[in-house]
């Protein structure tokens, strides 16, 4: 009941949320990151040091914001692991969450929370051609929460529901805000390949295409809407009501049914019964510098060849553009749109109490808003497109450095979804085996500077690039978690140095050619 109530708010009223998956500075930076690399640039894909590799699950979720700070005593990471003690329980068990909890930061401000994330589901990479062509072929589950520009009111609104005193009574103008939530399915496909190799410098190139299935869309758009908070006579005032006397609203929810129709068969997948659909695309080029490549060069059956088993670079520069693309939802048998001009309407608590599902959600909206028969559903979200620059440095065996630049190229006003800007310095200890980093990422937007650590042992890797935020450590306003299975199979480091010319033939040919 009650979290019906809170998801009402969001959805009119924009909560400043802005989600997305992060970046895994820990993870994807390393030479045995396998697939999840590819997601950062996809010419990694090519020359890689695993002949074959493969994604069982990964996930990641993350969360930031410039409003309130968690001020709860316990942590985030016993929040989301269901560990928190008895003592902030109710005797049903149910988890306490005072609003309390939740310490604001006024300025004026427009104000965002961002949260969300991606689960990346089975997946392959192969070499062929001695590594000089990559192939990588992945699926992954992403979840988007975007909000934007959205006033101070109607932030604390949300944060602190109607029954904080400071926002009964007075009449709150000029109220906007932007909210996007998207949850989409994709399928890549992911090419790269060696176009220079003349000893010194070394460049690869590779692009994945993508094609996206829109599984769940739900926005609000208020601009110049005006509201007051006033007690409810019909709850003998325990109880307040949402008094809108002006609201400029676009709006639209998707059907539950849109998950529980999901079928994974290839007219469902290229067609248009999904409720959104489209097509997106990542570049990318990696470029090495290997001044001692003469270490890692061997001849062969009379070829000079190098050891595919090892890292040749002094210093890796890779840049790629990522996301690029948009999902369009139009079909009318799952999305339900409504764009709204009134005055003078109420929310109340009992239209919003007991909802069982997306479209009484939507339904409970547009009656309290007089909205009308819903519109024919037609609208694009992009993709959260973005920069990617990184550099990797050589210390010593096994020890390298790497920086990490992303930047969100999608403009605050835009229509659909938004990256998450971050900076990031790595240092990292890597082994075909194991690995650990300690990653020092400036987050949130360039605003929350934060530690983190991840590693990995065979074939479990796990990570948080804001330690202290998932052990609430100095009231965090952000933190972030992932994890995964995968492995690969290792490409083989030469078996002698100096093998006899001319070369061999294979053994299918010896066995049937005489001495």
């Amino acid at each position: 009941m009650y979290k019906s109530w809170v998801l009402i708010l969001v959805m009119i009223f924009g909560l400043t949320i802005k989600g997305l998956p992060q970046h895994l500075p820990g993870v994807s930076m390393s030479n045995f990151a396998g697939i999840h690399a590819l997601y950062h640039n996809p010419a990694f894909v090519a020359d890689s040091r695993y002949r074959l590799y493969v994604n069982v699950v990964g996930s990641q979720f993350y969360t930031a914001n410039n409003h309130v700070k968690y001020d709860a005593p316990y942590s985030f990471l016993s929040l989301i692991t269901n560990t928190v003690s008895d003592e902030y329980r109710n005797e049903r068990g149910a988890l306490l969450f005072p609003r309390r909890y939740l310490k604001e930061k006024l300025n004026g401000n427009f104000k965002y929370l961002n949260a969300g994330g991606d689960t990346r589901l089975p997946s392959i990479m192969f070499n062929l051609f001695q590594g000089k062509i990559g192939v990588g072929i992945s699926t992954r589950a992403r979840y988007i929460l975007n909000t934007t520009a959205v006033t101070e009111p109607l932030a604390r609104l949300i944060s602190k529901t109607t029954q904080l005193k400071d926002l009964q009574g007075p009449v709150f103008d000029n109220q906007s805000g932007k909210l996007h939530l998207n949850a989409t399915a994709e399928i890549a496909f992911t090419l790269g390949g060696v176009v220079v190799d003349n000893e010194t410098d070394f460049l690869k190139v590779g692009v994945t295409v993508k094609r996206l299935l829109g599984l769940y869309n739900a926005h609000a758009i208020i601009e110049n809407s005006s509201y007051n908070i006033l007690p409810d006579e019909t709850w003998e005032n325990r109880r307040q009501y949402i008094n809108v006397n002006e609201a400029h609203v676009k709006y639209a929810l998707t059907r539950d049914e849109a998950f529980s129709n999901i079928r994974p068969t290839p007219a469902w997948l290229l067609g248009n019964a999904a409720p959104g659909s489209g097509w997106g695309f990542d570049l990318g080029a990696v470029y090495e510098y290997r001044p001692d490549i003469n270490k890692f060069s061997y001849t062969e059956r009379g070829d000079r060849l190098r050891d595919a088993s090892k890292n040749k670079y002094l210093y890796r520069v890779a840049v790629s553009l990522t996301d690029i693309g948009r999902v369009h939802f139009n079909n009318p048998a799952y999305v339900l749109q409504q764009e709204t001009h009134t005055v003078n309407k109420e929310f109340r608590y009992d239209s919003f109490d007991k909802l069982g599902g997306s479209e009484e959600i939507f339904t409970a909206i547009n009656t309290s808003l007089d909205g009308g028969q819903p519109i024919a559903p037609n609208f694009k979200s992009v993709l959260p497109m973005a920069f990617q620059a990184s550099v990797d440095y050589y210390v010593k065996p096994n020890v390298y450095v790497s920086g990490l630049w992303v930047q969100n190229l999608i403009s605050q006003g835009a229509f659909g979804m938004k990256a998450e800007s971050v900076v990031s310095v790595t240092p990292r200890y890597e082994h075909r085996w194991y690995e650990i980093s300690v990653p020092l990422t400036l987050m949130n937007r360039y605003r929350s500077p934060a530690i983190g650590i991840a590693g990995r042992v065979g074939p479990l890797w796990i990570g948080t690039d804001h330690i202290t935020g998932l052990l609430n450590i100095g009231n965090p306003k952000s933190f972030n978690l992932y994890f995964g299975l995968s492995a690969g199979l290792f490409r083989k480091a030469p078996e002698s140095q100096n093998q006899c010319w001319p070369p061999r033939d294979s053994w299918i040919r010896r066995i049937f050619t005489k001495r």
